[in-house]
Protein backbone atom coordinates (compact mmCIF):
# COMPACT_ATOMS: atom_id res chain seq x y z
CA UNK A 1 0.00 0.00 0.00
CA UNK A 2 1.38 3.50 -0.50
CA UNK A 3 0.97 5.00 2.55
CA UNK A 4 2.52 2.19 4.07
CA UNK A 5 6.17 2.46 4.77
CA UNK A 6 8.63 0.58 3.16
CA UNK A 7 10.10 -2.68 5.13
CA UNK A 8 13.76 -3.90 5.42
CA UNK A 9 14.30 -7.32 6.04
CA UNK A 10 16.67 -7.94 9.01
CA UNK A 11 16.70 -11.81 9.68
CA UNK A 12 13.48 -13.21 9.69
CA UNK A 13 11.77 -9.81 10.71
CA UNK A 14 11.57 -6.85 8.68
CA UNK A 15 12.49 -3.04 10.30
CA UNK A 16 10.54 -0.19 9.96
CA UNK A 17 12.16 2.40 6.98
CA UNK A 18 10.63 5.55 8.97
CA UNK A 19 12.68 4.64 11.58
CA UNK A 20 15.60 6.61 11.39
CA UNK A 21 18.02 9.31 12.77
CA UNK A 22 16.66 11.98 10.99
CA UNK A 23 13.22 11.39 12.40
CA UNK A 24 13.88 10.99 15.74
CA UNK A 25 13.21 14.00 18.34
CA UNK A 26 16.02 15.07 20.10
CA UNK A 27 15.83 16.30 23.81
CA UNK A 28 17.31 16.47 26.99
CA UNK A 29 15.38 13.38 27.94
CA UNK A 30 17.00 11.14 24.89
CA UNK A 31 19.76 13.44 24.38
CA UNK A 32 22.39 10.75 25.38
CA UNK A 33 21.09 7.40 24.19
CA UNK A 34 20.38 9.32 20.98
CA UNK A 35 24.39 10.39 20.46
CA UNK A 36 25.41 6.54 21.48
CA UNK A 37 22.98 5.40 19.09
CA UNK A 38 24.06 7.17 16.25
CA UNK A 39 28.07 6.58 16.80
CA UNK A 40 27.49 2.47 17.25
CA UNK A 41 25.44 2.50 14.11
CA UNK A 42 28.42 4.73 12.31
CA UNK A 43 31.13 2.66 14.36
CA UNK A 44 32.49 5.79 15.13
CA UNK A 45 34.72 6.56 18.53
CA UNK A 46 32.10 3.20 20.28
CA UNK A 47 34.67 1.31 22.30
CA UNK A 48 32.07 -0.89 23.09
CA UNK A 49 30.13 -3.59 21.48
CA UNK A 50 26.91 -3.91 23.43
CA UNK A 51 24.19 -1.26 23.78
CA UNK A 52 21.28 -1.45 26.50
CA UNK A 53 18.16 0.81 25.93
CA UNK A 54 16.08 1.54 29.03
CA UNK A 55 12.29 2.95 28.66
CA UNK A 56 9.12 2.21 29.05
CA UNK A 57 6.94 2.26 26.40
CA UNK A 58 6.46 5.27 24.11
CA UNK A 59 9.54 6.83 24.92
CA UNK A 60 11.71 5.78 21.30
CA UNK A 61 13.43 2.37 22.14
CA UNK A 62 11.98 0.66 19.10
CA UNK A 63 13.16 3.55 16.97
CA UNK A 64 16.64 3.89 18.10
CA UNK A 65 17.63 0.20 17.31
CA UNK A 66 15.55 0.33 14.25
CA UNK A 67 17.15 3.61 13.16
CA UNK A 68 20.18 1.64 14.42
CA UNK A 69 20.10 -1.44 12.20
CA UNK A 70 18.93 1.13 9.24
CA UNK A 71 21.77 2.88 9.33
CA UNK A 72 24.32 0.11 9.11
CA UNK A 73 22.43 -1.77 6.48
CA UNK A 74 22.16 1.31 4.52
CA UNK A 75 26.32 1.95 5.15
CA UNK A 76 26.80 -2.39 4.52
CA UNK A 77 24.46 -3.60 2.97
CA UNK A 78 25.97 -7.39 3.13
CA UNK A 79 26.10 -6.75 7.08
CA UNK A 80 23.76 -9.62 8.51
CA UNK A 81 21.75 -8.03 10.76
CA UNK A 82 19.07 -10.15 12.85
CA UNK A 83 16.22 -8.08 14.54
CA UNK A 84 14.11 -9.93 16.93
CA UNK A 85 11.95 -9.45 20.16
CA UNK A 86 13.07 -11.95 23.34
CA UNK A 87 9.61 -14.02 22.62
CA UNK A 88 10.67 -14.75 19.34
CA UNK A 89 14.34 -16.10 20.39
CA UNK A 90 12.54 -18.12 23.22
CA UNK A 91 9.95 -19.92 20.74
CA UNK A 92 12.15 -20.33 18.08
CA UNK A 93 14.73 -22.07 20.32
CA UNK A 94 11.94 -24.13 21.61
CA UNK A 95 11.14 -24.77 18.19
CA UNK A 96 14.43 -25.63 17.77
CA UNK A 97 14.75 -27.81 20.36
CA UNK A 98 11.72 -29.93 19.83
CA UNK A 99 12.63 -30.45 16.11
CA UNK A 100 16.38 -31.71 16.26
CA UNK A 101 17.47 -27.90 14.64
CA UNK A 102 19.56 -26.78 17.91
CA UNK A 103 22.71 -26.50 15.79
CA UNK A 104 21.03 -24.69 13.47
CA UNK A 105 19.51 -22.37 15.57
CA UNK A 106 22.96 -22.27 17.07
CA UNK A 107 24.75 -20.79 13.78
CA UNK A 108 22.13 -18.77 12.74
CA UNK A 109 22.99 -16.48 16.21
CA UNK A 110 26.32 -17.24 16.58
CA UNK A 111 27.75 -17.74 13.22
CA UNK A 112 25.32 -16.12 10.49
CA UNK A 113 24.85 -12.36 12.37
CA UNK A 114 27.19 -9.75 12.61
CA UNK A 115 24.15 -7.65 14.42
CA UNK A 116 21.60 -8.88 16.92
CA UNK A 117 19.15 -6.83 17.88
CA UNK A 118 17.36 -7.82 20.40
CA UNK A 119 14.16 -6.12 22.21
CA UNK A 120 12.31 -6.63 25.15
CA UNK A 121 14.21 -8.45 27.35
CA UNK A 122 11.69 -8.71 30.32
CA UNK A 123 10.58 -11.23 28.22
CA UNK A 124 13.17 -13.66 30.34
CA UNK A 125 11.67 -13.05 33.44
CA UNK A 126 12.03 -16.75 34.91
CA UNK A 127 12.88 -18.32 31.52
CA UNK A 128 16.44 -20.40 32.72
CA UNK A 129 17.09 -22.19 29.45
CA UNK A 130 16.50 -19.33 27.14
CA UNK A 131 18.75 -17.02 29.65
CA UNK A 132 21.55 -19.79 29.31
CA UNK A 133 21.13 -19.95 25.40
CA UNK A 134 21.30 -16.34 24.86
CA UNK A 135 24.34 -16.21 27.87
CA UNK A 136 26.78 -18.23 24.63
CA UNK A 137 24.91 -17.08 22.93
CA UNK A 138 27.01 -12.90 23.64
CA UNK A 139 29.95 -14.87 24.72
CA UNK A 140 30.48 -16.03 20.99
CA UNK A 141 29.16 -12.79 19.49
CA UNK A 142 31.41 -10.82 21.80
CA UNK A 143 34.29 -13.02 21.20
CA UNK A 144 34.09 -12.50 17.78
CA UNK A 145 33.77 -8.56 18.03
CA UNK A 146 30.18 -8.51 16.80
CA UNK A 147 27.40 -5.73 17.78
CA UNK A 148 24.45 -6.34 20.10
CA UNK A 149 21.62 -4.11 20.98
CA UNK A 150 18.84 -4.57 24.15
CA UNK A 151 15.96 -2.77 24.44
CA UNK A 152 14.15 -3.09 27.87
CA UNK A 153 11.49 -1.11 30.12
CA UNK A 154 13.69 -2.77 33.30
CA UNK A 155 17.17 -3.12 33.55
CA UNK A 156 19.20 -6.66 33.72
CA UNK A 157 19.29 -6.02 37.47
CA UNK A 158 15.35 -5.08 38.04
CA UNK A 159 14.26 -7.93 35.58
CA UNK A 160 12.93 -10.84 37.71
CA UNK A 161 14.37 -14.54 37.94
CA UNK A 162 17.35 -13.69 36.00
CA UNK A 163 20.68 -15.54 36.09
CA UNK A 164 23.67 -13.39 37.06
CA UNK A 165 25.79 -15.32 34.15
CA UNK A 166 23.43 -13.67 31.98
CA UNK A 167 22.81 -9.77 34.36
CA UNK A 168 26.65 -9.51 33.70
CA UNK A 169 26.72 -9.65 30.28
CA UNK A 170 23.79 -7.21 29.80
CA UNK A 171 25.59 -4.74 31.52
CA UNK A 172 29.40 -5.35 30.36
CA UNK A 173 28.69 -2.24 27.94
CA UNK A 174 26.72 0.97 27.54
CA UNK A 175 23.29 1.10 29.37
CA UNK A 176 21.62 4.09 29.10
CA UNK A 177 17.91 5.39 29.62
CA UNK A 178 15.33 7.36 27.48
CA UNK A 179 13.21 9.37 29.79
CA UNK A 180 10.07 11.03 29.32
CA UNK A 181 10.27 14.22 27.31
CA UNK A 182 9.66 17.30 28.59
CA UNK A 183 7.27 20.39 27.55
CA UNK A 184 9.99 21.49 24.26
CA UNK A 185 10.74 18.21 23.18
CA UNK A 186 6.77 17.28 23.38
CA UNK A 187 6.10 19.97 20.94
CA UNK A 188 9.06 19.22 19.16
CA UNK A 189 7.76 16.00 18.29
CA UNK A 190 4.07 17.35 17.86
CA UNK A 191 5.39 19.68 14.80
CA UNK A 192 7.31 16.93 13.31
CA UNK A 193 4.11 14.54 13.15
CA UNK A 194 1.87 17.60 11.41
CA UNK A 195 4.85 18.40 9.10
CA UNK A 196 5.21 14.93 7.90
CA UNK A 197 1.65 14.74 7.86
CA UNK A 198 0.80 17.41 6.06
CA UNK A 199 -0.85 19.17 8.76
Amino acid sequence: LPSMPRRIKAGDRYLNSRFTFDRFVVGECNEFAYSVSRALAHESHFPYASLFLLAQTGLGKSHLIQAIGNTILQRKPTARVLYITTEDFTNEMIYALRNGLTEQFKNKYRRGCDVLLLEDLNFLSGKEKTQIELSYTLDSLFNEEKMVIFTSPLGPEEIPNMQKMLTSRLTSGVTTSIEKPGFHTRVDILTQKAIERNM
